[in-house]
């Protein structure tokens, strides 16, 4: 299992920029109980907050005003990683704020139950690291995955810590987990899910 990680993805001004635009008291957030998405049968749950900037479905897309200053982070980035980038699926801003429950990381997950690619950009310097998973939902269904989590069956293949204008991607395919920050005031992280 690969992951491609390359730091300052994008320029230091850009960085700043988007660090600014997201970190501010006008950026709109949902709160969500449960991150993982087939998250009520986990023994645990962890909440955090969410920003959706880009949804492809087929009735209905979803397009905040962010999209347009988040989606040159993927291009910058697929260009550097030699990445083949075809279409986008989703643009997701994440937030964690320092928690100080005790866990190695949240429960594993997949964004999309078809073969994709998954890239994080991380907005701000933060502990909590991303871990990314030997298993894929070939091996583990997404119904399986809580049974799984629980048992402590999922194997890290490895794990990126959060530093400022850092992007990695693996094969979405794996499962992925993140971590809330326990030293830093707040984890902000973005998500693109593409093919």
């Amino acid at each position: 299992m690969k992951i491609i990680q390359i730091p300052d993805a994008i320029a230091k001004a850009y960085q700043n920029q988007v660090e600014s635009e997201l970190a501010s008291t006008s950026m709109t957030w949902n709160f969500h109980e449960e991150v993982a998405r087939s998250g009520s049968a986990f023994r645990s749950s962890f909440s955090g907050f969410s920003h959706l900037a880009y949804l492809i479905e087929e009735t209905e897309s979803i397009i905040s005003p962010m999209s347009s200053l988040l989606l040159p982070i993927l291009f910058t980035f697929c260009e550097k990683a030699n990445v083949e980038f075809n279409t986008l699926l989703r643009i997701r801003v994440g937030l964690f704020t320092r928690t100080m429950i005790e866990t190695t990381h949240h429960n594993p997950h997949v964004d999309f139950s078809q073969p994709h690619q998954t890239a994080v950009y991380y907005v701000n310097d933060s502990d909590g690291d991303t871990f990314v998973f030997n298993e894929t939902f070939e091996d583990v269904s997404v119904e399986q995955s809580p049974a799984h989590a629980n048992a402590n069956r999922f194997t890290v293949a490895g794990q990126v810590a959060p530093k400022k204008g850092t992007m990695m991607c693996f094969d979405g395919r794996h499962y992925h987990a993140s971590m809330h920050p326990m030293k830093a005031a707040k984890r902000i992280a973005i998500t693109f899910n593409f093919v």
